[in-house]
């Protein structure tokens, strides 16, 4: 059997049938409207195992899924919004996309009953999204070539003149990049331009630099780290450096400002934000944002969050960014 469809058949036996007095009030409107439509950039099969336990639950409800990548979600959007149309009701994509949403004014506000279990950093608290699964930015090292003591232990270790060249990164990360320029605080300017001086092997996506670690081409490199996992399992020759800290790149569920089904939009948050939904999208092998849900493999290194607000001041990013690095 399929991994992920065993974790939702496991997925559905936890979650319980008892409904909440909010849920039940939502219920009873949500029953005459029959449909939720659901924009995400998620991947495909994790966005319709979600749906699928929902509907499981609520069988009178359908999920209607558009899966797109971020930015053709956005166009999407806009292009229906400029139409005077008006048919999503709920979007789970990267929090810069959610942040433009927002400033178009194409977002609305819920604040889920759920959303006090989840850190204050991965909600927003005037009640417009919530994260639903984020992605991990870690290094990455090939272990056939790099000993365990000689894999990086801090940021700088990476502007050893060993490095030069043996670097992947992915292609215009700005969003990583002012992460860490302010995780690293008055020494992010100098390691950014001496990341640069080493000469970085660029690359369209996170898992081909994963790819390309594994196969010799780079000996270590910027990765996801659900992907470095992953690939651990398949007995690839790959190892998380153990350096002090990631980013988080969130991914947030946010209401639509004026969903053609509220109502079973408000019951599809409280499912997805649930203890039990975000145990199972934990099963995908992604990070989750509930406190209550043990993540031992985010407590090897401090987690610093990607603000959504970095979308407002990214002509001034990038313009950063072209200065050091790419």
């Amino acid at each position: 059997m399929h991994n992920l469809t065993f974790l939702f058949l496991v997925s559905c036996s936890l979650i319980s049938t008892s409904v909440s007095a909010q849920d039940g009030d939502l219920l009873a409107h949500a029953k005459k409207e029959k449909t939720v439509s659901l924009y995400t950039s998620m991947e495909a099969r994790e966005s319709r195992l979600i749906a699928d336990s929902f509907q499981q639950r609520y069988p009178f409800l359908t999920v209607d899924i558009a899966r797109l990548s971020s930015n053709r979600l956005l166009q999407r959007i806009d292009t229906e919004h400029r139409a005077g149309r008006n048919l999503f009701d709920l979007v789970i994509t990267s929090g810069l996309e959610v942040r433009y949403l927002i400033k178009s004014g194409l977002i609305g506000q819920y604040v889920s009953p759920e959303a006090k279990a989840f850190f204050a950093d991965s909600k927003d608290p005037q009640g417009r999204w919530v994260d639903v699964y984020s992605s991990l930015r870690v290094f990455a090292y090939n272990t056939k070539l790099i000993s365990r003591d000689a894999a990086p232990k801090q940021y700088d270790d990476l502007l050893s003149p060993r490095w030069k060249g043996q670097i992947g990164l992915p292609s215009k990360e700005y969003s990583w990049f002012a992460t860490a320029m302010r995780a690293l605080g008055r020494d992010g300017a100098k390691f950014m331009d001496g990341l640069g001086k080493q000469k970085p092997n660029y690359r369209p996506s996170h898992v081909l630099v994963l790819q390309l670690i594994a196969a010799g081409e780079f000996n270590l490199g910027l990765v996801y780290q659900h992907q470095l996992e992953r690939y651990k399992k398949l007995a690839a020759p790959v190892e998380l450096a153990p350096l002090p800290f990631a980013t988080k790149n969130i991914h947030p569920m946010a209401l639509a400002v004026q969903p053609p089904h509220a109502n079973a939009a408000k019951l599809f948050i409280n499912f997805v934000l649930s203890k039990e939904t975000q145990t199972m999208v934990r099963g995908f092998g992604r990070a989750v944002s509930r406190a209550d849900i043990a993540q031992d493999e985010i407590n090897k290194f401090k987690v610093v969050v990607e603000e959504i607000e970095l979308a407002d001041r990214m002509n001034e990013i990038v313009a950063d960014y072209e200065k050091y690095l790419d």
